[in-house]
C-alpha cells in the first residue's frame, strides 16, 4: 500500500506546524527578504491572499498570456531561426532560460531584460543572479557558522553574493522608480504595477518583485531543457506529439495554433508532468518544526528539527510509481479515455509543491512552457549534439550541468 501521509500531514493537514523554518529563511534573506517564498505564519498568509488573487485575475491571466505569446514568437523563435541558419551548435538550456527571463521579466515590471538579443549577450541581471545561486547552494554545504563568518569577513562565495545582489538591488530599484513615476498615467497589467497600487512600502515591492522573478526565471528553463532533452532519446513521444498538434491545426483549419489550443494538447501536457516527474525543477523541499509532533508513519519531530524531503528521489520509488518508474512514460497521466488524470492525488507528485504552499503561479508558468515546447516542435527539428554527458547541476534549481548542446534547423513549413 502507498502510505504518503506524512507528506500530506506535513505539507497540509499540520500546516502550520511546519513552516519554511529559520534555517531557510536564514539562507535565502539575502534574496529574496520577506517576501511569498521566504516568509511563514500571518506575514505569508497575507501575501498569498494577494497573489491569489493577482494570478487569478482575468485581466493579469490574459497579459501574462499576451507576453509568453509575444516573446515566444517575436523573440525565441526569431533567435532560434538565427541559429538555425548559422549551422553551429549552441546551449538550449541558456537559450531557454533567457526565454523564461524575458518572459518573466516582461510579466513581473512590464518590460523586457532583452535577454533574447542577437549573440546572446551577457545579461547583468542573469548573471547577478546565477552568481547568487551559486552562492545559496554553498551556504547549504557549509556550517552556519562558517558561512555567516565568510559574510562579515566578505570572503568567498558570500562576496560573491554581496556583489551580485548589488546589481540584483539596483535593476529593481530602477523598475521601481520607473513605475513611481509613470504611476498615475500606466494602465499596465504587470504585476508590480498590482502591488504598486496596494502598497508604496519599497522594500516589500522589492521583495516580492526579485521572489517572482527568481522563482520564475530557472524552473520553467529548466523544465523545457529536460523535456527537450527526454523528447531526443524518447522519437515516440515526440511524433505523437506533433501528431496532436496536427489534428488540432485540421480541425481549426488554421496555420499556426493559439494559446487556447493547448488545452487539446494532452500528449504534450502528459509529457511536461511526467518530465518534472523525472526532473523536478526544485529537487529537495525544507520545513521546520514549531511544537513536538508525530508524524502517520510514527516518527517524532521535536522543535527547531528541520525535515528534508526529496521530490527527485520520490518520483523514481517503485512502490509510488510502479516497475518502470524510472522511464519516461508520459501515458501515465493519462486515463483510458486519454483524458489527463489529476496529478496531485495522493501527494505522490511534488513538483509544485503541496497543500496551502501549491506554486502560486503553476497556471501561468504551465501556459507558458507548453507553448514554448509547442512552438519550439512546430517550426525546428532539435538535435542533442553527442558526446557530452547530461546530468543534474548540483544547484538549487535541477539545471542540466554544462546545458543541453544541440543543433536546430528550421522545419520546410514554419508557425510563427
Amino acid at each position: 500500500r502507498i502510505d504518503l501521509r506524512p507528506q500530506e500531514h506535513i505539507l497540509k493537514s499540520n500546516f502550520d506546524n511546519f513552516p519554511k523554518g529559520g534555517e531557510f529563511r536564514g539562507v535565502f534573506s539575502d534574496l529574496m527578504g520577506d517576501g511569498i517564498f521566504n516568509s511563514d505564519s500571518e506575514s505569508w498568509k497575507k501575501q498569498r491572499k494577494m497573489a491569489n488573487a493577482l494570478v487569478h485575475y482575468k485581466c493579469f491571466r490574459g497579459f501574462a498570456a499576451r507576453t509568453t505569446e509575444e516573446v515566444v514568437r517575436r523573440r525565441l523563435l526569431t533567435l532560434l531561426a538565427s541559429l538555425a541558419r548559422s549551422g553551429s551548435s549552441f546551449d538550449l538550456q541558456d537559450v531557454l532560460v533567457r526565454f523564461t527571463s524575458d518572459s518573466t521579466c516582461t510579466a513581473v515590471f512590464g518590460e523586457s531584460m532583452n535577454a533574447l538579443s542577437e549573440g546572446l549577450p551577457t545579461v547583468p541581471f542573469t548573471k547577478a543572479m546565477d552568481d547568487v545561486m551559486e552562492s545559496i547552494m554553498y551556504r547549504y554545504a557549509l556550517p552556519k557558522g562558517w558561512w555567516h563568518l565568510l559574510r562579515r569577513l566578505n570572503l568567498g562565495k558570500e562576496r560573491q553574493l554581496a556583489n551580485a545582489m548589488a546589481v540584483i538591488n539596483e535593476f529593481v530599484s530602477q523598475q521601481l522608480r520607473k513605475k513611481k513615476m509613470m504611476k498615475a498615467c500606466s494602465k499596465s497589467m504587470d504585476l508590480l504595477a498590482a502591488y504598486a497600487s496596494v502598497s508604496d512600502d519599497e522594500g516589500f515591492l522589492r521583495d516580492t518583485a526579485i521572489s517572482f522573478l527568481a522563482a520564475g526565471r530557472d524552473s520553467s528553463g529548466a523544465a523545457l531543457s529536460w523535456f527537450f532533452w527526454l523528447l531526443s532519446r524518447n522519437p515516440d513521444v515526440k511524433k505523437k506529439i506533433l501528431e496532436e498538434q496536427r489534428v488540432i491545426l485540421a480541425e481549426t483549419q488554421r496555420d499556426c495554433f493559439e494559446i487556447e489550443d493547448l488545452n487539446k494538447m494532452v500528449d504534450l501536457h502528459a509529457s511536461i508532468f511526467e518530465t518534472l516527474r523525472l526532473y523536478p525543477v526544485v529537487p529537495i523541499g525544507q520545513k521546520g518544526v514549531v511544537k513536538e509532533d508525530v508524524l502517520p508513519s510514527g516518527t517524532v519531530v521535536k522543535p527547531g528539527t528541520i525535515i528534508l524531503y526529496n521530490v527527485y528521489a520520490m518520483g523514481r520509488m517503485e512502490w509510488i510509481w510502479g516497475k518502470d518508474c524510472h522511464e519516461f512514460t508520459p501515458e501515465r497521466w493519462l486515463d483510458d479515455q486519454g483524458k489527463l488524470r489529476h496529478e496531485n492525488s495522493g501527494f505522490r507528485f511534488l513538483a509544485f509543491n503541496g497543500g496551502p504552499r501549491t506554486c502560486v503561479g503553476k497556471d501561468v508558468a504551465l501556459v507558458q512552457m507548453k507553448y514554448a515546447a509547442a512552438q519550439i516542435l512546430s517550426n525546428f527539428e532539435i538535435e542533442v549534439v553527442g558526446g557530452h554527458r547530461v546530468c543534474p547541476k548540483p544547484s538549487i534549481i535541477m539545471t542540466i550541468n554544462n546545458g543541453l548542446i544541440v543543433k536546430a534547423k528550421e522545419k520546410p513549413k514554419r508557425c510563427m
